[in-house]
C-alpha cells in the first residue's frame, strides 16, 4: 500500500508564484478563448448549474472520439490534465517501482510519482536540451513501469517527432505517458497510435492552446483496462457541467486554434529575436514557452525582474543544475515589448 510521503507537495508547483503587472510565467493563451465560448457563457440559465452534471462527459468524449477516430472507452476526462497526473502512479505503481523522467520537463512528474513511492530515475537531456530516448532506453529494468514523455516539452518547447516515440514505446512493456498539453503549438499527435500500443497514455488539455485554464479540464486517451481503472478511483464528477460545455465548444473552433498557433509562433520569433540581440541564450522551441539562459543565480536574476514588475518562471523549479535559466511564456506584443524595455534596464544598470 502507498504511504503519502509529507515532504512531497504539490504546493511546490512553480504555478504557485505571483503574478505581477507584466506577467510571462504560466503559458496561459494570450488571446483568451474562442469567442464563441465567450457568447455561450453570457447565455447560461440556471437550469445550466443547479443539477449534478454528467459524470462521464458523454458530449465531450463524442467530439473527440469522432476527430480522432477513437473508442469511447478508452477515454478519460477529469478535472485537468494534473488530476490524470497524480492518479496514474497512484492506479500503475506499487512501493518502488521505477519511474523514468527526463531530467528537464514539468516537475509535476516527480512529484506525482514519489507521493505514490514511486522510485523515480532521471534520464538526461542532450546537448541541445533534447529528450534523450536512448538514455531513457538504457536505464529501463524489469522495474519499470512508468516513463514520463512531455512533447512538446515544458519547458524547453523541443519536440520529439511521432516516428521516435512510436519506436520508442515500441521497445519497451513499460506504460509510456506522452503529456500533450502543448501540442496545439507544435509537434505531431500520437493519440490514434494508443488503438496499437497498449502501454501508450496521451494526456491532453485544454487549459493552452484553447484558453480555459480557468475551468479545470482536461483528458487522457488510453487501453481501455487503464481508462477502467482510472474511472474506479477518479471523483464521481470530475467534471462541471459548464466545463464541459464550454470545452466541447471550444474543441469545434478550429480557427480559433490555428489563429492562435499563428500568433504565438510570431510572438516566439520577436522574443526570441530582441533576447539573442541583448546576448542571451534562447532554445530553440516550437510551443508556447521559451528557455532562456540568464546568469547565475537565476533566483536573483528573477528577482531583479519581479522588483520592475515582471514575472517570469524560474529555472529552479526544475531542479536542472547544468546552468542557469527562465522560462517566458509569450504574451501579446504590447506585454513582450515591456518585458523586453525591463531587460534593457537591468542591462544598464550592470554596466
Amino acid at each position: 500500500m502507498n504511504t503519502f510521503q509529507p515532504n512531497t507537495s504539490f504546493r511546490e508547483l512553480y504555478a504557485f508564484g505571483k503574478k505581477l503587472a507584466i506577467d510571462l510565467s504560466l503559458s496561459e493563451n494570450p488571446l483568451g478563448c474562442s469567442p464563441k465560448v465567450s457568447l455561450a457563457l453570457t447565455q447560461l440559465f440556471q437550469a445550466d448549474l443547479f443539477p449534478y452534471p454528467d459524470p462521464d462527459c458523454h458530449q465531450l468524449k463524442r467530439a473527440i472520439t469522432k476527430r480522432f477516430q477513437l473508442e469511447i472507452g478508452g477515454l478519460f476526462v477529469a478535472n485537468g490534465s494534473e488530476a490524470i497526473i497524480k492518479l496514474l502512479p497512484q492506479v500503475l505503481l506499487r512501493t518502488r517501482d521505477e519511474v523514468i523522467i527526463p531530467k528537464l520537463t514539468f516537475p509535476m512528474f516527480e512529484i506525482a510519482s514519489k507521493m505514490s513511492n514511486g522510485k523515480v530515475i532521471f534520464s538526461e537531456m542532450t546537448s541541445n536540451l533534447d529528450i534523450d530516448l536512448e538514455d531513457i532506453k538504457s536505464k529501463i529494468t524489469k522495474n519499470t513501469k512508468l516513463i514520463f514523455l512531455c512533447n512538446p516539452n515544458n519547458p524547453t518547447g523541443r519536440v520529439i517527432s511521432k516516428k521516435k516515440i512510436v519506436d520508442f514505446i515500441k521497445s519497451t512493456t513499460a506504460a509510456v505517458v506522452v503529456d500533450e498539453a502543448n501540442i496545439e503549438f507544435g509537434g505531431s499527435t500520437v493519440i490514434r497510435e494508443v488503438k496499437r500500443l497498449k502501454n501508450l497514455i496521451v494526456l491532453r488539455t485544454f487549459s493552452k492552446g484553447f484558453g480555459l485554464a480557468g475551468f479545470r479540464i482536461g483528458f487522457c486517451v488510453a487501453h481501455e483496462e487503464t481508462v477502467q481503472i482510472l474511472e474506479q478511483v477518479s471523483q464521481p464528477f470530475p467534471v462541471s457541467t459548464v466545463a464541459e460545455r464550454v470545452a466541447l465548444i471550444a474543441f469545434s473552433d478550429t480557427g480559433f486554434i490555428k489563429k492562435t498557433k499563428e500568433f504565438m509562433k510570431g510572438e516566439r520569433i520577436f522574443l526570441n529575436r530582441e533576447l539573442d540581440k541583448r546576448g542571451f541564450k534562447v532554445f530553440n522551441s516550437r510551443a508556447n514557452n521559451l528557455l532562456v539562459r540568464v546568469p547565475n543565480p537565476s533566483a536573483e536574476f528573477v528577482s531583479q525582474l519581479n522588483k520592475k514588475g515582471v514575472s517570469v518562471i524560474d529555472g529552479s523549479s526544475f531542479h536542472f543544475d547544468r546552468f542557469s535559466f527562465i522560462r517566458v511564456s509569450p504574451r501579446l506584443r504590447e506585454t513582450n515589448l515591456k518585458f523586453i524595455q525591463v531587460i534593457d534596464q537591468l542591462l544598464a544598470e550592470v554596466k
